[in-house]
């Protein structure tokens, strides 16, 4: 099926020679003569992609743009002005309104064609990752439906407990791997798009929509570390003697291209000549990552702090940021389950920290939440027995 472009212009000679230019490009065209006229179009017809002229009468190209995007059914529709305005005022405005690009009068038949082509993929790619998610929703409740079921029989026939773990274990498993191929090809996709346009704007969006299936990636990552962990516990660790200055301080080093970004302060602090644990290199480190992350997160302005020291016979990992503080008074409950449908908190990244505890608890360690005086930061820290020469 052709994609179906909607042109609004006031003028009947730029009707005619946009309205030829599309339909010699394999697009399906309709007109509109007024702001009016095409707000009624978008009652009875939808379309890929509309071409506003913004110097109109009654109702200019603007306003028109805004009262069609109110309506949540045309709020994905891109819409480019055409305009000989290039003052940044009116394109300020045009963005403002609801526009995706502009492209000035008189236009180069080749570049409308592009941008047009590059915008139409675009929502064709919000499209379908809205699509995926959906799908994942009913693979997730269609798997959790059969997991419910597994563990009724389970239960009913007093099969081991650890039947349940494996069955668990194969489910997230399956759910990883079933997330991987679409967030593969969906990452290559916005890869492709990402070479094929320079245009500021539509750079913003593939970036936005890169950074949404990588945390998708991520939380695939830890749902599956977090079940082998169920199921297999402290033997899946690979214990060695492990020095936690070096390792901390490169976690910090890694973080620094995240901190200019942010245009935060980020600072380690040693206050122990070494602090020697016996730990899973990989499991720890992930562990800090995720913590040091979420500080990252909600840090908005200020510094976080990374201090660490060795006390009776402890290694004790402090983070300290000026990021938004924890909601509720039980915060040594953070993950009694993680799903935390027990406890609400502002600051919720709840997979992968539950992830980060578990991998603290299972090195005999202990991790610990709060919020500096007068909501000001956070503290967590992180206590790990000393491996004593």
């Amino acid at each position: 099926m052709n994609n179906k472009i909607l042109i609004v212009d006031d003028n009947p000679k730029n009707l005619q020679v946009l309205a030829a230019l599309l339909a010699e490009n394999n697009y399906s065209v309709e007109v509109a003569l007024n702001g009016k006229s095409a707000i009624k179009w978008l009652q009875v017809a939808t379309f890929d992609a509309i071409l506003m002229d913004v110097m109109m009468p009654e109702i200019n190209g603007f306003e028109t743009c805004e009262t069609i995007k109110k309506d949540a059914r045309h709020a994905d529709i891109p819409v480019i002005f055409l305009t000989a305005r290039t003052d940044v005022e009116s394109v300020t405005e045009g963005f403002e309104r609801g526009g995706v690009d502009f492209i000035t009068k008189p236009f180069n038949q080749k570049e409308l064609l592009a941008r047009l082509s590059t915008h139409i993929e675009l929502k064709k790619s919000r499209e379908k990752i809205l699509d995926l998610n959906g799908w994942l929703s009913s693979e997730v409740e269609k798997k959790t439906e059969e997991l419910n079921e597994s563990y009724q029989r389970l239960k009913e026939a007093n099969e081991n407990l650890k039947q349940l773990d494996v069955a668990k274990n194969d489910f997230l498993n399956s759910i990883s791997h079933e997330l991987r191929t679409p967030l593969n090809g969906i990452m290559g996709s916005i890869n492709l798009l990402n070479t094929y346009t320079h245009d500021k704007h539509i750079q913003e969006i593939v970036t936005l929509l890169d950074s949404s299936v990588s945390n998708l990636e991520k939380y695939s990552y830890a749902a599956l570390q977090i079940s082998n962990l169920q199921l297999k516990g402290i033997s899946q660790l690979k214990l060695e003697r492990l020095d936690m200055l070096p390792l901390i301080q490169s976690i910090v080093s890694g973080f620094s291209e995240k901190v200019k970004a942010k245009n935060i302060q980020c600072r380690f602090t040693m206050e122990c000549i070494e602090a020697i644990a016996e730990a899973d290199r990989e499991f720890i480190q992930n562990a800090l990552c995720a913590l040091l992350d979420c500080s990252m997160i909600f840090t908005r302005k200020g510094f976080i702090k990374v201090i660490v020291s060795c006390e009776e016979k402890q290694i004790k990992v402090k983070i300290v940021d000026t990021g938004s503080p924890y909601e509720g008074k039980e915060l040594n409950h953070f993950f009694k389950s993680v799903s935390n449908q027990n406890y609400t908190f502002e600051r919720n990244n709840a997979m992968e920290l539950y992830l980060a505890r578990m991998i603290i608890l299972l090195h005999n360690g202990t991790l610990e939440f709060g919020n500096m005086a007068e909501n000001a930061g956070t503290v967590t820290t992180v206590y790990l027995p000393c491996k004593m020469n």
